[in-house]
Parts: C-alpha cells; structure tokens; sequence
C-alpha cells in the first residue's frame, strides 16, 4: 500500500469507488486517494471544467442559508473585518458577507467564476490559486468552503493561510465528513445499492476525519480547534436519498 503523503505512515485499504481506491493512515487516519492526480491535472479541472459542470449549485436559498450561518459562527468569535475566502468561485459567499459590513478578497481558479463575482457582484477575487496568492494583507478570518479536501496538498494551503491570518483570527473550515461518506458507501454496498447511493457521496483527492483535521491543524499552529457536524448543503439531498431508499428498500422505518 502506498504510504500516507502527510505523516508517510503505511496506510491500509479503506474502500474503492470509481474514482479510485482510498487507503486509511493507520497513524494519523488521513483517508487518501492511492493513486492521486497531479496538481497540475486537478488545477486544469477547476479552471477548465468547474463553472460549466458546478457554478449552478453555488446558488439558490439553500446555500444563502448556508452562508449565513457559517458567517453566524465566526461573528459569535469576532465583529466583521477582513475576510479571505479561498475557492470563492462566483462569490455568492463573499457578497453575502460584504452585506454584513466585511472586507472581503476571494481566490479562485476559475476565470468564468472570477468574471461573475466581479461583474454581478463588484468583488474583488484573484484570479489563480492561493499558492500563487501573492497579497500582503493580514486577514481577520480565511474560509475554505468545501475546497480543502480538492487540494493535491492541504498542508501546504494551511501553512500559507497561518501567515495570511492576523494574530487571534480565525480558520473556518467545511468538507464532507470522511468517516459518514465512506460509511455509507460501504453499508450501500452491502445493500447492493452502491450506484444509487454513489451520486450522494463526496470522494476527493482525501477524504477528512475528525483525528486527522485536529492534528493537520495543530501542527501548524492553530490552536482552540473545534470539530463539529454541519447541516447537509441541500435540505432537498436527505428527501431525494430517502425516498430513493424507500423505493429500494421500503421497510425502512423512515
């Protein structure tokens, strides 16, 4: 087995889907694609082929109310500043929180995206990746809303933000949680409802658990680090996966 990119530890065989095969860091529990694309290949993606496949599901009242509550989280810590939102795509997050009295910067890879948060919104958004981010400029809060878990290498996006934040600013970070997706992939599986399930399910370059989030953080030097459970993104996902398991299987008590 290939050993885990993070901590190198030999990982062991977690699951396959159809992307790939996942392995499971015995030692810092990164779940981790074996064979993983290049940084180039998954950077073309997003400039190339994201807008056209994806900029739809960045709108709609499900994701407002999203938004606003992850912007409720970080203003019980702190009042509005400057915020930074890396993978701000048509920024739909970040005019929302202009609205609220921020200062807000976006980075996305994607030239569509960047020409429609600046022509629908008058945002300012770099256009390339946060690696190639160059500003000077301390922010009081830096987010990655479902982004980290598509990068090649996390820890290198987190080192760069730890110089990015102003002292006491904050990180928030959203991704699919690890254990939950692969959990029920597994469980389909068994099920035989594998492909009907599939389409639910979020398999990136990694998949994130809980131990390894808190650790990947802490070594880079964040500090008062709470992991917690996030409402779905699509209050109509948890409807359509319910009334496509009933049809497969109506005993469930649901």
């Amino acid at each position: 087995m290939k050993n885990c990119p993070y901590c190198r530890t030999p990982g062991n065989f977690y699951f396959k889907v159809a992307s790939g095969t996942y392995n499971r860091c015995s030692g810092c529990d990164l779940i981790y694609k074996e064979s993983q694309d290049s940084y180039d290949k998954v950077v073309a993606h997003y400039c190339d082929d994201y807008f056209t496949r994806y900029s739809a599901d960045q709108m709609g009242e499900e994701r407002d109310r999203l938004f606003g509550r992850i912007l409720d989280l970080i203003e019980k810590r702190m009042d509005a500043g400057r915020l930074l939102d890396i993978g701000a795509g048509c920024g739909v997050f970040l005019a929302a929180a202009q609205k609220r009295g921020w200062k807000v910067k976006g980075v996305d890879p994607s030239v569509e995206s960047v020409e429609v948060a600046q022509r629908q919104h008058g945002l300012d958004v770099f256009n390339g990746t946060l690696q190639e981010y160059n500003g000077n400029v301390q922010f009081d809060a830096v987010t990655f809303i479902n982004v980290l878990d598509h990068s090649v290498e996390p820890w290198k996006e987190l080192r760069k933000v730890y110089n990015l934040l102003k002292p006491g600013g904050i990180l928030y970070l959203r991704f699919p949680n690890g254990l939950f997706h692969s959990f029920l992939f597994k469980v389909s599986k068994k099920l035989n409802i594998e492909r009907i399930i599939a389409r639910f399910l979020v398999f990136h370059e990694y998949c994130f658990t809980p131990k390894f989030i808190r650790k990947l953080l802490s070594d880079h030097g964040f500090a008062d680090i709470k992991v917690c459970n996030s409402s779905l993104s699509g209050a109509s996902l948890i409807h359509r996966l319910r009334r496509l398991l009933q049809y497969h299987l109506p005993e469930l008590p649901w």
